[in-house]
């Protein structure tokens, strides 16, 4: 199965980093391609999320790294892990409450990552499959980070426009479909 795909521009924010129950966020501004923030409550990954997103891997220091986010939807958590050849791959699943949904650990543990229907933008939503999720339903997924495709000598301007420009769009769809 082909992954949904966003790309978005992951930039550290330290006035964003906090401490909650003994557990340590560190702040991120996400962006879209173009520098336009994404509609989104997540702004701070705790070590989990760091670790899954490879933030350290992939900003190596610099201020900010493009990254694309796979979701692979599954039929149940039975399914095959998912491979992506050198990057990381979680299984979560997520859960809808009325118009919000929380991703889950393999375990169960709840995340405090949450997404709503009311808040989040549509495209990010579609992304991790809320939506299509009935009141109450469950979605297994896994998801993978990698780091965007950037044209060599490429700005962060420059290689928004490459990544946007090798997308279809059409409007019903709410999602970019890439296209080759």
């Amino acid at each position: 199965m082909e992954p949904r795909t966003l790309t978005m521009l992951f930039r550290r924010a330290p006035s964003r980093d906090r401490q909650r129950d003994h557990i340590c966020y560190e702040g991120y501004e996400i962006l879209w391609p173009d520098g336009s923030p994404v509609n989104v409550a997540l702004d701070a990954f705790c070590q989990h999320g760091q670790r899954l997103l490879g933030l350290g891997r992939h900003l190596a220091g610099r201020p900010q790294q493009l990254l694309d986010l796979l979701c692979f939807p599954l039929q149940s958590p039975d399914d095959r892990l998912t491979r992506v050849p050198g990057h990381r791959v979680r299984r979560f699943f997520l859960e809808r409450e009325h118009t919000t949904g929380r991703l889950h650990f393999l375990d169960g543990t709840a995340t405090d990552t949450v997404f709503k229907i009311d808040r989040d933008e549509p495209s990010v939503l579609q992304w991790i499959g809320l939506p299509s999720l009935p009141d109450g339903g469950r979605q297994w997924l896994d998801l993978a980070v990698r780091a965007a495709e950037v044209p060599a000598q490429a700005t962060i301007h420059s290689a928004c426009t490459a990544t946007v420009s090798s997308f279809s769009y059409d409007p019903t769809e709410l999602v970019p479909r890439v296209v080759s």
